[in-house]
């Protein structure tokens, strides 16, 4: 099973553009990570970062990431990195 973190940045964004972006890529099996960096304020931060995991290729998951992005109506960028699997 692969495991995928992509983090997007919408640009121009508000908190609303960010909820539909957390609703589209969850419908696909996406779950958003939070990370308070220290010294960070409780603001809205200016990207974020999702995990996907299960038998998808990087092709899948990519798709997902841009037609929500896209969904948005911001620019937007983003990476995905494919996560190295941890055997005992």
């Amino acid at each position: 099973m692969a495991r995928f973190t992509t983090t997007i940045q919408l640009h121009n964004a508000d908190e609303s553009d960010y909820t539909l972006l957390d609703t589209v890529l969850a419908k696909s099996s996406f779950r958003g990570v939070r990370k308070k960096k220290p010294g960070q304020a409780d603001n809205l931060p200016d990207k974020r970062e999702y995990n996907r995991d299960g038998n998808v290729t990087i092709q899948d998951v990519t798709d997902a990431v841009v037609k929500a992005a896209a969904g948005t109506g911001k620019k937007y960028s983003f990476t995905i990195i494919r996560n190295k699997p941890v055997y005992n």
